[in-house]
């Protein structure tokens, strides 16, 4: 395992322990609901165990080889994305932060020439 893959792993690993602990605790402690309906609870609970299923995923795809292979299009997705996202699945998992940075840094470049005009006028 290379040092990326590795570091992914450990990441992961990490993730997955964060999440039980979590899950454990919301689970455990549900009669002290501390101000939070039982609808409120049960969202939370579903989406940290929809959250803790991508983790063991993409961590029993790290012992199997298939790590980082797009579930689409059987492409290979560099690790330096999966990196960003470790529970990506397929290269259409990025989009949605790749349409955010397309929009928002006209935006930026826009508000900070502005702002410099403003400085240094």
């Amino acid at each position: 395992m290379n040092d990326q893959l590795a570091a992914i792993h450990t990441e992961l690993l990490q993730m997955k322990e964060e999440l039980e602990a979590r899950l454990f605790e919301y689970s455990f402690f549900q009669q002290d609901s501390q101000g939070i309906n039982s609808y409120q609870q049960a969202t939370l609970m579903y989406h940290v165990k929809e959250e803790l299923q991508d983790v063991l995923l993409a961590l029993s795809k790290i012992e199997n080889g298939t790590y980082g292979i797009c579930e689409e299009t059987n492409q290979a997705i560099p690790l330096a994305k999966m990196a960003i996202l470790p529970t990506a699945r397929t290269a259409n998992d990025f989009l949605y932060h790749a349409q955010y940075e397309k929009k928002t840094l006209p935006i930026w470049a826009e508000t900070d020439e502005t702002f410099n005009r403003a400085l240094y006028s």
